[in-house]
């Protein structure tokens, strides 16, 4: 990351020395039974403890989950003029195993569940068709590793995409998530309209009797001004009021009375301080984008990077269609959440 040109905060901002509001935070609502949630699936480890993470947190939130999976002929290289066809045998053979993959995993996971698990298999690529899928859903879950790709890398393609593009909220759930009911979770708050949804969210997802940290991460990386000079403006205690400020006022938007919501400011680097809190909750809440200049980075830095190391489940909540970033002038630059 190159320095920017003014102190990264996770915090609402200034504009000529008054508060800009990001505007009424969404009121929460609580979990709704009807929901659906969708849990992509190919037959690998990766997601069929997804899948697990899932059913463990649909209880009381959803009333249907959907098993969906992709399949595809395998386009044979071109080597010869007599290189092998898909023949219509072999094109039902990929569908009749994609099928078996959802009916196997449906039926061992349907007993444990109060709901109705359904099942959804498509031809064409896994992450197109889940989004398709996870249309008019409340959440999209995936598997951060499927079963191509490189096995060195942390986070796969297909799951990368949809945390990008989805406009539903996506859980990415790596291979070492426990198994177990969501009680501690940590949301990325920068007083971005999106940190301000990504909290939202997690109070509504959030079971009575839950904790949520709101981790607001003051970013004191030095600001280069000269070839041999350094400059951290001192703006902490201002930021901090701020960042206070809009926590209590989306809390009081929730009316959780039975949800604990504590505010942390910290100085530090964000992606740090946000993994070491992710290592010890059950669940990490980001925005799709915080506090930058860049809009095409959908994405913002800190959450890329936590996607690809985190350890824990994370969840992208998607950018508000009407949002609008209120930050310091050029804060954030580089997209950091």
């Amino acid at each position: 990351e190159g320095p920017s040109t003014l102190p990264k905060t996770l915090a609402t901002a200034l504009n000529g020395g008054m508060e800009r509001d990001v505007g009424p935070a969404a009121p929460v609502q609580r979990p709704e039974r009807d929901a659906r949630w969708v849990v992509g699936v190919d037959g690998s480890e990766c997601s069929r403890h997804a899948a697990l993470w899932a059913m463990a947190q649909a209880a009381g939130r959803a009333s249907e989950v959907q098993l969906a999976t992709s399949w595809n002929v395998p386009i044979a290289p071109m080597v010869s003029p007599v290189s092998s066809l898909a023949t219509s045998a072999s094109i039902d053979g990929h569908a009749a195993a994609a099928q078996a993959t959802v009916d196997q995993l449906a039926d061992s996971l349907a007993p444990s569940f109060d709901g109705t698990v359904t099942r959804s298999v498509s031809q064409g690529g896994a992450a197109p068709l889940l989004l398709d899928a996870a249309g008019g859903s409340s959440l999209l879950v995936v598997g951060s590793r499927g079963r191509g790709g490189f096995a060195r890398l942390l986070l796969g393609s297909t799951s990368m995409q949809c945390a990008t593009h989805s406009q539903t909220p996506v859980a990415v759930i790596p291979r070492t998530a426990p198994i177990s009911p969501v009680t501690t979770i940590v949301v990325a708050v920068d007083g971005s309209a999106n940190s301000a949804a990504a909290l939202t969210w997690a109070i509504e997802f959030a079971a009575p009797g839950s904790i949520i940290d709101c981790v607001s991460v003051f970013d004191t990386t030095p600001i280069t001004v000269g070839a041999d000079q350094f400059f951290v403006p001192d703006t902490s205690e201002l930021a901090q009021e701020h960042f206070e400020h809009l926590v209590e006022r989306i809390v009081q938007q929730a009316n959780r009375d039975d949800v604990e919501v504590r505010p942390t400011f910290v100085e530090g680097h964000p992606r740090k301080v946000l993994a070491e809190f992710a290592a010890t909750r059950d669940l990490l809440v980001v925005g799709a984008r915080g506090l930058g200049a860049i809009g095409s980075a959908i994405l913002g830095s800190a959450s890329t990077w936590l996607l690809h190391h985190a350890t824990r489940p994370i969840v992208v909540t998607p950018r508000p269609a009407d949002a609008t970033d209120h930050g310091f002038d050029g804060n954030n630059a580089d997209g950091e959440d």
